[in-house]
């Protein structure tokens, strides 16, 4: 009997310490250059993932998923982290690890249609919003109409293809993602809208929550190494 017992404790001590090797999941958003929507290890978000839970010595995986399903994840603990602007919603089933820089949220629009626009311009026009972002929020209170996208590039055609008057695309990022998509920045200038917060968010009922020295070492990664790493990124995809 005693030796059961013993042979009991010992598999699952041994089943602990092989979850305990599992990488955890990490989902990012398509928002190009934040995350490359068919590459999830390239971009802003993926590579400082990794480099933090690299430096906290602690196994991750990356998938890219639309921001709704990014959300979801961290509700529900799938979504182990996430790189992500704050918001009240969010703080009641994430933690806030640390902030790890700024994203500064606005839109481009077709200078051959407006030749300039200034936010208290933008009552009644249509603007491209990815889904599940809190970037640009504040123009629904300026009567602007909020039009859900799936991707950037997808705003970009559309914006091209005159069914918007303007589309979300962030800085870090306005300079790429009109590059990509073939298009000139003197055709399509960027209007800043506001400058928000980007924080490292840790899903409440990952399992990551119950390693206390995990997470330790997480935020003294977030706080330290990772702020220069971060700064690197944020110049490096413009």
């Amino acid at each position: 009997m005693l030796r059961a017992c013993l042979f009991v404790v010992a598999l699952c001590c041994a089943l602990i310490a092989r979850a305990q090797t599992e990488p955890l999941t990490a989902y990012t958003v398509p928002v190009f250059p934040w995350t490359y929507p068919n590459q999830p290890d390239r971009g802003v978000s993926p590579e400082i993932l990794q480099f933090l839970f690299r430096s906290a010595n602690i196994p991750i995986k990356l998938e890219t998923l639309p921001y709704v399903r990014v959300i979801n994840g961290l509700r529900d603990g799938s979504n182990v982290a996430a790189v992500l602007i704050p918001d009240a919603e969010r703080d009641g089933f994430a933690s806030r690890l640390c902030q790890i820089g700024q994203i500064r949220s606005g839109i481009v629009y077709k200078r051959k249609r407006f030749a300039s626009l200034e936010p208290k311009q933008l009552s009644n026009l249509i603007i491209g919003v990815p889904r599940g972002t809190r970037a640009l929020d504040k123009l629904s209170k300026q009567n602007a109409t909020l039009y859900p996208l799936e991707s950037v590039e997808q705003g970009l055609k559309m914006l091209v293809a005159d069914r918007l008057d303007a589309s979300f695309v962030s800085q870090p990022g306005s300079v790429s993602a009109l590059e990509k998509a073939g298009l000139d920045v003197q055709d399509y200038p960027w209007l800043e809208i506001e400058v928000q917060p980007v924080v490292i968010y840790i899903s409440q009922r990952s399992p990551l929550m119950a390693d206390h020295a995990a997470l330790a070492r997480l935020k003294a990664a977030c706080e330290g190494p990772a702020q220069a790493k971060m700064a690197a990124l944020l110049q490096q995809y413009r």
